[in-house]
């Protein structure tokens, strides 16, 4: 008995590691695509914060199901923290609207004196199935140069898929977070002077 317990437990064991789904991993990308301006010089230099709510800010994927549930899509990552990802990819974003900025995060750049100090809290975001992305976000652009404060806040929506279901929309989920980013960075763009 104990020789077929032990045979079952490693027929488990076995099964388990052949079937072991294998994770992806999703990036950001930079709207719009191609290859941004020429940099100017002198760059005003910017420093960025994003907040993440932390029930989206993990190495998982996270979808909305319905008004009070999410799953947590194990296999489906982010390659690095989603804040991370996030300030990244809206600097970027920045940049490419503006030759003369120079966005850095303001965690990492505690060296530069920025003329410009913009922290962006995400208060609430939304991924549904089928690549549908939306987020609410506040904002503060401090002119450190003038000491002039402008506030603001807006919802943002996107669809990275064709809304059916499929293999793909985890890639259509971070296409569309992409695609939100961006529209967050037009807005910016319209209080920066």
């Amino acid at each position: 008995m104990k020789l077929f317990l032990g045979a079952v437990g490693a027929l488990c064991v076995l099964s388990a590691c052949a079937t072991r789904q294998p994770d992806y991993y999703h990036v950001l990308s930079v709207q719009p695509p191609g290859v941004g301006n020429a940099r100017t010089a002198p760059a005003t230099v910017v420093s960025l914060r994003v907040s993440v709510p932390s029930v989206q800010d993990r190495a998982q994927m996270v979808l909305n199901m319905g008004a009070n549930g999410i799953e947590i899509l194990e296999h489906q990552r982010w390659a690095a923290p989603l804040a991370d990802l996030m300030t990244e990819t809206l600097a970027r974003d920045l940049e490419r609207r503006r030759a003369d900025l120079l966005v850095a995060d303001s965690r990492l750049n505690r060296t530069l004196s920025p003329a410009l100090k913009i922290a962006v809290d995400v208060v609430q975001m939304t991924a549904t199935p089928g690549g549908h992305v939306g987020l609410e976000a506040h904002w503060r652009i401090l002119d450190t140069r003038s000491g002039k404060e402008e506030m603001g806040g807006e919802a943002f929506s996107s669809s990275g898929g064709s809304g059916a279901v499929s293999a793909a929309d985890e890639s259509a989920t971070a296409q569309a977070l992409s695609v939100t980013l961006g529209l967050l960075a037009d807005r910016l763009m319209a209080q920066l002077h």
